[in-house]
């Protein structure tokens, strides 16, 4: 079968592309597919078109389209240059289906989702976020009833596109069941499989007194929020450090925040090239995204065996966490947040029985071998 992925970029650190080149590379492997990555975005000049190892058997083709380029406009002038790159993507990737005879193109959830419908091969949506994340996007970066009711019709059309699909892929069960009650009924759950599969960490290799956090470096992320809940605990721990792994648009509002909280040990560390060492030598995980679509990164410390506090954000953590495999807490509370760390830092057993239940559980439920047969069900179906 000739299988066609569209993703915006691959050159990104993020966890859709960190997905998405981990799957393809297994298919690749195991089975006889076709596998090509289309991409819309230019890739910025002397970056790498893929940021993580791809196969040698999986091609990548790109379109140029630059979705971006429009992202800085007044909204009337942003909404006609969109329709226009808009129209000029849907001829592009009907051109280049009908040329390469492609069987089934999935979408990650990208602007071909507005007419994935309408391609001429089989479709299926596998969404990273939760189904109004495009409300969740926009109230964070702005306030009023004008952006609420935007969101709200944003979300419809995302119901709407994807009503008629063969098969939409979600990452929880909370997510599908909101997707069914909007009345969606192709909706089937596939978490994503832990990029460290691989990795065998194991709670003993625990040494330092870091509490750790990991991430792209954007709003959604809520670093904002956990540098202020860190201020109480550097008081009442000095002898902790907190520790920011990532990078993203929001780097220099943060360098600027941990100045003026005068934090003293928060550190804004950028990008690694080996996260599992980052979970592994980490005594704490916190995440306090303002929402997720599964928390991919919380699966990650999970598998190596790191305690975790999670907001209790829509959606992903308390799916993972259930079951006292860690701790959640109220989303965007920060003094809720902040007595949470303390907590776990004062109560290191508590937090070590924690954590192995929820190694047992991640490495159990997110490996390669559990996840990806359940891929090869639907493309084959």
């Amino acid at each position: 079968m000739r299988i066609l992925y569209c993703i915006p970029h691959l050159y990104n650190s993020g966890g859709m592309e960190r997905v998405l080149t981990q799957k393809v590379n297994w298919l690749a492997a195991h089975t006889e597919h076709e596998i090509t990555i289309l991409t819309t975005e230019p890739v910025p000049a002397g970056t790498p078109k893929c940021y993580f190892p791809l196969s040698e058997k999986v091609q990548v083709e790109e379109l140029n389209i630059d979705f971006n380029a429009d992202y800085t406009k007044p909204l009337l002038s942003k909404y006609y240059a969109h329709m226009r790159r808009m129209s000029a993507y849907k001829r592009a990737l009907t051109k280049y289906i009908r040329t390469h005879k492609i069987d089934l193109c999935i979408s990650l959830g990208g602007k071909e989702i507005a007419f994935l419908r309408h391609l001429p091969c089989r479709t299926i949506a596998e969404m990273h976020f939760a189904m109004d994340q495009r409300k969740q996007l926009l109230m964070a970066n702005h306030t009023g009833a004008f952006w609420s009711l935007l969101g709200a019709i944003r979300t419809r059309q995302l119901v709407r596109d994807v009503k008629p699909l063969e098969r939409l892929v979600v990452l929880t069960e909370a997510d599908k069941a909101a997707w069914e009650k909007a009345g969606c009924t192709n909706v089937t759950v596939i978490p994503n499989p832990c990029a460290l599969n691989s990795r065998k960490s194991k709670v003993e290799s625990r040494k330092t007194k870091t509490v750790l956090a990991v991430g792209r470096l954007h709003e959604q992320k809520g670093f904002d929020l956990l540098l202020r809940s860190w201020q109480p605990v550097e008081k009442h721990y000095p002898e902790w450090q907190l520790r920011i792994v990532g990078e993203g648009p929001k780097r220099a509002e943060l360098e600027t925040q941990v100045r003026e909280l005068d934090l003293r040990h928060a550190i804004i560390a950028g990008r690694t090239e080996n996260v599992a060492d980052e979970y592994s030598s980490a005594s704490l995980f916190v995440l306090s995204s303002r929402y997720e679509g599964f928390s991919l990164v919380l699966a990650e410390a999970m598998w190596c065996g790191t305690p975790c506090v999670a907001f209790d954000c829509p959606q992903g953590p308390a799916e993972l966490l259930a079951d006292g495999r860690g701790w959640l807490v109220p989303a965007n509370d920060v003094e809720k947040l902040t007595q949470q760390v303390e907590y776990a830092l004062a109560h290191p057993d508590e937090a070590s029985a924690r954590a192995a239940k929820a190694q047992a559980f991640a490495q159990a439920t997110y490996s390669e071998a559990a996840i990806m047969p359940q891929w090869e069900k639907v493309i084959d179906n």
